[in-house]
C-alpha cells in the first residue's frame, strides 16, 4: 500500500513535467521557425499544406523528446531538483538541437539544398532526411549529456564526435546505396531515397548513442571503449545493407527499386530504413 501511495503522490510531479515538456516543445518550435528555417509554420502547414515541413518539424520534435529523455530517466532527490534540472537541461538541449541542425544543414543537407527543397518544392524526401538528422541529433545528445560520469566539456566533445560520424556516414552512404542519393532527392524529388537515407542516419546515431552510454572514466579508457563499440557497430550496419538485399527483398535490388525505375518504390525505401533502425537496436543490445 505504501508503494501505491508513493506513486499517487508522484502524479503532481508527472503533470508538472509534462506541462514543462510541452512548454519546451513550444520554445523549440519557435526557435525552429524564427532562427533555423526562418519561415511561417502556419503558412507552410495550414495554407500551403506542405508535408515536407511537417515531416521535418516532427523529426525536430522527436529529437527534442529523445534528448530530454536523457535527463528524465535520472533519479532526482526532490521535485525542485527534477524541475530545475529539466528546465536547464531542456533549454540547453534546444540550443544544441539548433546547433546540430545548423551543422547538418551546412554539411549533410546542403548537398541537396534541403532548405529550398522543403520550403519551396514540398520535397518529402528532403524533409525525411532533415527529420532523420534531427532525430539523430537527439539520440546522440541523450547519451552524450545524459550521463553523470563526465562533465559538460566531455559531453560536448562526445556530441561533436557523434555529429562528425554522421557527416562521415553521409559521405559513405551513397557509395553503399550505389546511386546518386542527393541527386535523387533534389532532382527527382524521390521520397524513397530520402526515407532510406534518413533510416541510415538514425540507425547510425542509435549506434553512437549506445557507444556513449557507459559512464565516462577518463579520456583514454572511455574513448577507446567508445571507438570499439562504435567501429564494430558501424561495420555491422554496413553488412546489414547487403543482408537486406539478400533476405528482406529476395530477387530484387533495393537500389534498383528506389532509383532505377520511373516511379520510385517508397515501400522499399521504408523497408531499407526499417532495416537500419531495427538493426541498430540489435547492434546496441549485442554490445
Amino acid at each position: 500500500m505504501e508503494r501505491i501511495w508513493q506513486e499517487i503522490n508522484r502524479i503532481p510531479l508527472i503533470v508538472m513535467e509534462l506541462l514543462l515538456g510541452f512548454a519546451l516543445f513550444w520554445l523549440g518550435q519557435l526557435a525552429y521557425q524564427k532562427l533555423f528555417r526562418r519561415m511561417n509554420l502556419n503558412l507552410q502547414l495550414f495554407v500551403r499544406d506542405n508535408p515536407a515541413v511537417a515531416i521535418a518539424l516532427v523529426g525536430y520534435y522527436m529529437g527534442i523528446a529523445i534528448a530530454l529523455g536523457g535527463v528524465l530517466i535520472q533519479t532526482r532527490s526532490s521535485w525542485q531538483d527534477t524541475l530545475l534540472n529539466l528546465t536547464s537541461y531542456g533549454a540547453f538541449s534546444i540550443l544544441l538541437m539548433l546547433a546540430g541542425a545548423w551543422i547538418c544543414d551546412f554539411t549533410i543537407l546542403r548537398r541537396c539544398d534541403c532548405a529550398r527543397e522543403v520550403r519551396e518544392e514540398h520535397n518529402v524526401g528532403a524533409g525525411s532526411v532533415e527529420a532523420g538528422c534531427h532525430i539523430a541529433n537527439g539520440l546522440i545528445l541523450s547519451s552524450a549529456l545524459g550521463g553523470e560520469g563526465g562533465n559538460l566539456f566531455v559531453g560536448l566533445v562526445c556530441w561533436l564526435l557523434g555529429l562528425g560520424v554522421l557527416v562521415l556516414v553521409s559521405i559513405v552512404y551513397p557509395r553503399i546505396a550505389a546511386y546518386d542519393v542527393y541527386g535523387e532527392i533534389a532532382k527527382r524529388n524521390n521520397p524513397a531515397a530520402g526515407v532510406a537515407f534518413a533510416g541510415a542516419i538514425i540507425g547510425v546515431a542509435n549506434v553512437i548513442r549506445n557507444a556513449l552510454v557507459p559512464e565516462f572514466e577518463n579520456w583514454t579508457v572511455s574513448f577507446s571503449l567508445y571507438a570499439i563499440a562504435l567501429g564494430g557497430g558501424l561495420i555491422l550496419l554496413a553488412v546489414i545493407r547487403w543482408l537486406a538485399d539478400l533476405i528482406l527483398v529476395p530477387g530484387v535490388k533495393i537500389s534498383d527499386e528506389i532509383a532505377k525505375q520511373e516511379t520510385p518504390n517508397l515501400g522499399v525505401g521504408f523497408i531499407e530504413a526499417f532495416t537500419y533502425i531495427v538493426s541498430s537496436f540489435l547492434v546496441a543490445w549485442a554490445f
